[in-house]
């Protein structure tokens, strides 16, 4: 505000008469114009006056009756005087129809006298108490209410603690509004259970981060800087914005968070939190930096409408235990919404969660996570489901991207997770697990999950090639819960890189049932490449448990590896589970050398035709492995009429074909051989080992390593290897023979080779064995 000189003489004289001049009327102008719109017109009456404002101010009785020893006539007209705060508080003789401008920097402000008021307390920033006792309220301009009226300073040298907490009570006794931060840096001095206390209708308003609300140096132990309610009534329709919340944790070293401490519970450093709420709205907040145990904490089975919007967050790791449990938002209640957020913690910050959600109707998207454990976990509560939506978030440098979890006895139900991007460092992390999209770890609750939809997502794991003794589980998508588990529906994925399993369904102890499952449309790239110790977990999809109705369809499982290293291609064996109506079909395996193992149960429904039907335009078949039972369908394009058969059935399983110069060793008890020469081999091939005359099945080849259905008995050191060769039988034929010519009246000689010519048709034709 520009200064202006002041007029020696008061406003007598020529003051007087310019006065007179732009009198107006007290009563017309705040019933036109109402309380907030007299600021204005105020402020223009002071200007046309040429009042004072800085340092200098009259006297009130100077200002308004100059040098004059009468009495102006003042109950029309409506007059504006500068003064001070002190000036007002030291006033003996206040005017009802005088407005009082307030000139101390940052507390500029207009004020009115009330007749009318003689027990408003004084709120230290719109109203005032004389020490006559007269009540001067502020004319508050539309919506804001500053918290420099109450003395705040925002000088970041100043505690302001006090001030915002009395700017605060002061717009909750008017009945609600909004708390305005201009810029500044406004310390604050939390200490164990002393904080910032939130109220209903009363809404906190910054300048974005200009605007910062910073704890002190060594402010210690303390439980939160931002406390709303406990109990009933709940903490209502609040809304923080445009605000910078900084915890100041590398200057606080004299605070000690530890989870085990038994002395307190005030050391936890919340920003923001609330045990019961309702409408609560947290939107361009910056935490920055953040170090408590939550940033922002709505905890309440009765909560409801918390949303947490386009706010980032900085995580530190507090002076204390090194290794204590956080989450940025943690919520609790019905429909939440988590929306455009940014949370971000640097290399060894220890971050463990990002979001957690509780009991439901929830949406969580278009958040960005960056060096978090986890990015989201989600937990059923203290209702019957839990409607909740992940969709569009991206989860970079984690270690869990997204964990599903029961509360209790309260199911996981009506849950969907779409269209993430989640990039895993388990390396980075070294946890004892590390998946993409699970239920979750956390909880050993064994109540049922339900319709659950994982599609749209992308998963990509580090590779990890060396076994390390902490790692238990490494899971792109997986449900494992000891629990059962109905109708879900895992589709469109692209996982990458899992170092364990893909896909796995199943409780490891084989507890639960699995019912209606459908795995259809998933990229599967490099799964399984981990030495894990428990090898039936190296699998691009696997199942355990009991599986009643099961559709897996339309995957492609690619192992990219110079040699490969995944192990199964999709795994659903007796010794895992039991499976009824579990249908594989039409699903692409995919190497670049070697073979994956597709290892199935005689239950599994597979495509009858693939499985029983094959075909060859020459016989005997040139190449490829023939089941016993198999029929063999023949294409080729020359025919004999009467003699060509339709078709082959295999009577003696084996490989069709030679190998060349193929020799093996292996050591007796184990079931890999090494090779010189993989080439010609693959997966499912029937070979002979000439060492001990062994037979086996290939089930999955690697660089020279092939992998056997059943271990030697004999060891073989470059020992022959040659196919198992299949045997056929024919069936029907193509055509008919040639016309036999008519026998009436021939001799006995003739009618002799008649009937030979007849038996070698039958030979011929496959009716009678040849002789």
């Amino acid at each position: 505000m520009d200064e202006v000189k002041p007029n020696p003489s008061g406003i007598g004289g020529e003051g007087a008469q310019k006065a007179a001049s732009v009198t107006l009327s007290r009563r017309k102008l705040l019933a036109a114009l109402g309380v907030a719109g007299a600021a204005g017109a105020a402020a223009a009456v002071c200007s046309s006056l040429g009042v004072a404002y800085g340092n200098y101010a009259p006297s009130v009785g100077e200002s308004v009756y100059g040098n004059k020893s009468g009495t102006a006539d003042l109950m029309e007209p409506l007059y504006c005087i500068a003064t001070t705060i002190a000036g007002l508080r030291a006033e003996m003789s206040p005017n009802a129809n005088i407005v009082y401008y307030v000139t101390d920097r940052g507390q500029e402000g207009h004020f009115y006298y009330d007749p009318n008021d003689s027990t408003a307390q004084d709120n230290l920033g719109i109203v005032l108490v004389s020490a006559s006792g007269a009540r001067f309220k502020r004319i508050v301009e539309p919506e804001y209410v500053s918290v420099k009226w109450f003395g705040a300073k925002g000088d970041g040298v100043n505690d302001d603690f006090q001030a915002i907490q009395n700017a605060i009570n002061a717009v909750s006794a008017l009945g609600g509004g909004t708390v305005f931060f201009p810029k500044g840096t406004y310390l604050v001095s939390p200490y164990l259970n002393k904080w910032i206390t939130l109220r209903s209708n009363v809404n906190l308003l910054g300048e974005g981060r200009s605007s910062v609300i910073k704890v002190k140096d060594n402010a210690g132990d303390y439980f939160a800087i931002f406390y709303g309610s406990a109990s009933t009534p709940p903490l209502a329709n609040v809304r923080i914005s445009n605000l910078r919340i900084d915890q100041n944790p590398a200057n606080n070293t004299t605070c000690n968070i530890d989870l085990n401490r038994q002395d307190t519970n005030y050391y936890y450093q919340f920003c923001i939190i609330s045990y019961k709420y309702d409408n609560v709205v947290i939107d361009n907040v910056q935490f920055d930096p953040t170090c408590g145990v939550n940033t922002v904490s709505l905890n309440s089975d009765t909560g409801r409408e918390a949303k947490i919007t386009n706010c980032y967050v900085n995580f530190v790791m507090a002076k204390g235990s090194g290794d204590y449990d956080n989450s940025a938002i943690y919520l609790n209640g019905r429909n939440h919404l988590v929306s455009g957020c940014t949370f971000y913690a640097a290399p060894g910050q220890k971050a463990r969660g990002a979001i957690e959600t509780h009991m439901g109707q929830s949406v969580v998207t278009g958040n960005v996570m960056d060096g978090y454990y986890t990015g989201v976990n989600l937990q059923a509560g203290n209702a019957d489901r839990c409607d909740m939506t992940v969709d569009s978030n991206t989860i970079s440098n984690a270690n869990q991207g997204i964990q599903i979890g029961p509360y209790g006895i309260h199911p996981v139900k009506n849950v969907t997770v779409s269209g993430n991007t989640i990039s895993l460092v388990n390396l980075v992390h070294k946890r004892n697990l590390t998946v993409g999209i699970s239920s979750a770890g956390w909880t050993s609750d064994t109540t049922l999950f339900e319709n659950i939809i994982v599609s749209n997502n992308t998963i990509v794991f580090q590779e990890e090639f060396e076994r390390r003794t902490e790692l238990q589980s490494a899971v792109g998508i997986g449900f494992t819960h000891d629990s059962d588990l109905s109708d879900v529906v895992i589709s469109n994925n692209i996982i990458k890189n899992a170092p364990m399993t893909g896909i796995l369904i199943g409780s490891a102890k084989k507890i639960g049932t699995v019912t209606d499952l459908q795995i259809t449309g998933n990229m599967i790239v490099n799964a399984g490449h981990y030495p894990a110790v428990n090898e039936a977990y190296r699998a691009g999809i696997l199942l355990r448990s009991s599986v009643n109705g099961a559709r897996i369809a339309d995957n492609v499982i690619a192992d990219n590896y110079d040699a490969a290293k995944g192990l199964f291609s999709i795994r659903i064996n007796d010794s895992d589970g039991t499976y009824t109506n579990v249908a594989v079909a039409d699903n692409l395996i995919k190497v670049k050398q070697g073979g994956l193992w597709q290892f199935l149960s005689p239950s599994v429904i597979v495509d009858p035709a693939a499985k029983l039907f094959k075909y060859s335009a020459v016989f005997p078949p040139a190449s490829g492995t023939y089941n016993s039972g198999d029929i063999v369908w023949f294409t080729g394009g020359s025919v004999t009429d009467g003699k060509t058969p339709v078709g082959y059935k295999v009577t003696v399983t084996g490989t069709a074909g030679t190998l060349n110069g193929v020799l093996a060793t292996g050591t007796a008890g184990l079931s890999t051989i090494t090779v010189n020469d993989a080439s010609q081999l693959d997966v499912e091939q029937w070979i002979r080992i000439t060492a001990g005359n062994q037979v086996r099945r290939i089930v999955r080849i690697s660089g020279n390593e092939v992998r056997l259905n059943a271990a030697l008995v004999t060891g073989a050191t470059s020992s022959e290897v040659s196919y198992v060769s299949p045997a056929f039988k024919p069936f029907g034929h193509a055509g008919s023979l040639a016309p036999i010519s008519d026998t009436n009246g021939a001799t006995l000689v003739q009618l002799e080779a008649e009937v030979n010519v007849l038996k070698q048709a039958l030979r011929e034709f496959g009716v009678v064995a040849m002789t």
